[in-house]
């Protein structure tokens, strides 16, 4: 075990020690509250009163979680680290190996988190299990991409016989035919489609496509969208990754704002019904209804950036609110755990990618993994298990969340913490000059209790997801809340 020293900090908690499915063996550990640096001392992995370990540890596996700012140091390596409030500090043999190969040892930025990501295993239904033998009520679902759970039988037995059949074929399969009509029969504004791999690629073709159609450039997006790796908008510094487009940024939900904005230069309007990670913020009503009108008034292309919002009605936000875009775009978890992105819309739009009508392509789009066997299989197959009473019962489950939630805070007097957001898809606001240091408080206080959240304030539910999973998370809620009372 690498020597850890405790620089500062240590001397204002007093050492305790908790049992659980190891034992904490501490270092210095606390009554978990804001006052104290330390809520939780070294994890050894061991119980204490038996002899036999409960599973096997590796050489490098301690676990500290912090409340307070504390300043540790390797000195092995000489490397210091210095961690705020509801830091973790766990220096696996996975994370090591890691990031010699990878920055920060892992190739999706969502998923870096101080000191490092926690490394996963393998995942059934709503759980998910770490390198170190952890299982975790798994309530960040991949972002909205885990609708199904994990290892869903139905799709897993697809996929199955998809390998029997061959794959990486090189040529048009059945499948993909089946798909496009699912997709016209659940999103009233696809006449056409098209298939790509990601959220970031649909966004990135229908963009595209409507700078082709309209023969114009500008495009009109709104501040905290976030459309893609290429395509997102959060504070006043631009993004060095996005595309090169001329983009313009208006205010999400406030149409008084926007209305300058809207001219006959724009080529397209892109739009979340409800920004993920802008908040778990939905569009209002009234505010699609004004771009609906504004883009048809302009000529300007309307795209709905359903990505993540089509979990969460059978027929899309759009379908919930009947505001209908002349362009759609879709990812995640329509392809059934497999890479996707889609983007379609009106007829005559799409024709651009049509070579018969024109004795060529106006537009060529092209990609190796597009109808790959596996995405299209698994999706189909998915769809199966996606139908308005399931997708109304999970968002149920997150209604009745959030609901509850609120009133607990409400009652613990806790005016810093808000649930927010739409059906399945729930936010947890952390406001106030406390507001980080209780969200990085609370994200390891689930941590420790066997739940995985995501850490920047959100939970996706899935199908796999039980009334007994939401209450086990308002358990925790209560708890923290009747702890942190005095806090804020």
């Amino acid at each position: 075990m690498p020597n850890i020293v405790v620089i500062n900090g240590a001397d204002k908690v007093t050492p305790t020690t908790e049992e659980g499915a190891g034992a904490f063996t501490d270092l210095a550990g606390s009554n978990a509250s804001a006052e104290h640096p330390i809520v939780a001392g070294v994890w050894d992995l061991v119980d204490l009163d038996e002899p036999t370990p409960a599973w096997e540890a590796e050489w490098d596996e301690v676990k500290y979680l912090i409340a307070g700012d504390l300043t540790l140091k390797n000195e092995e390596t000489g490397e210091v680290s210095n961690l705020k409030a509801g830091g973790l500090l766990w220096i696996p043999k996975a994370f090591d190996r890691a990031r010699n190969a990878l920055p920060a040892g892992n190739t999706r930025s969502v998923l870096w988190s101080e000191p490092f990501p926690l490394t996963l295993q393998s995942g059934n239904g709503a759980h998910v299990t770490s390198v170190d033998g952890q299982e975790y009520l798994d309530f960040v679902s991949d972002f909205t991409a885990g609708l199904y759970g994990h290892s869903h039988p139905v799709i897993k037995q697809a996929v199955k016989d998809a390998l029997a059949t061959g794959f990486s074929l090189g040529g048009v399969v059945e499948k993909e035919a089946q798909l496009g009509e699912i997709l016209q029969t659940r999103f009233k504004s696809i006449e056409r489609v098209r298939f790509c791999n990601s959220g970031t690629e649909a966004n990135t073709f229908a963009l595209a496509t409507a700078k082709a159609f309209t023969g114009r450039n500008k495009i009109l997006v709104f501040d905290g969208g976030y459309h893609g790796g290429t395509i997102s908008f959060h504070g006043t510094t631009s993004n060095p990754m996005n595309l090169p487009h001329e983009f313009v940024v208006g205010a999400f939900n406030d149409i008084e704002r926007t209305q300058s904005l809207v001219d006959d230069t724009l080529a397209a309007i892109l739009i979340e019904p409800m920004q993920m990670a802008g908040g778990v913020r939905p569009a209002s009503i009234e505010f699609l209804r004004f771009l609906r009108e504004s883009a048809t008034k302009v000529g300007a292309v309307l795209i709905f950036d359903e990505v993540v919002t089509s979990r969460l009605h059978y027929h899309g936000l759009q379908g919930a609110r009947e505001v209908y875009p002349d362009m759609t775009t879709l990812g995640k978890y329509l392809g059934g755990g497999f890479p996707f992105g889609a983007f379609g819309g009106r007829a005559d739009i799409m024709e651009q990618f049509n070579p018969i009508a024109h004795g060529r392509s106006v537009l060529h789009h092209s990609g190796t993994f597009n109808n790959n066997i596996f995405t299209m299989t698994a999706a189909v197959a998915a769809a199966e298990l996606v139908t308005e009473q399931s997708l109304a019962e999970l968002n149920k489950l997150g209604d009745d969340l959030r609901a509850t939630g609120n009133s607990i805070v409400q009652q613990a007097g806790l005016k810093d913490i808000v649930f927010v957001g739409y059906g399945s898809t729930v936010g947890m606001g952390f406001l106030g000059d406390r507001g980080q240091v209780l969200r990085e408080v609370f994200y390891f206080t689930l941590v420790k209790q066997g739940i995985l959240m995501g850490r920047r304030g959100f939970l996706c539910l899935n199908l796999a997801h039980t009334k007994e999973h939401i209450d086990r998370f308002l358990d925790v809620v209560k708890v923290f809340a009747e702890q942190h009372r005095a806090d804020v």
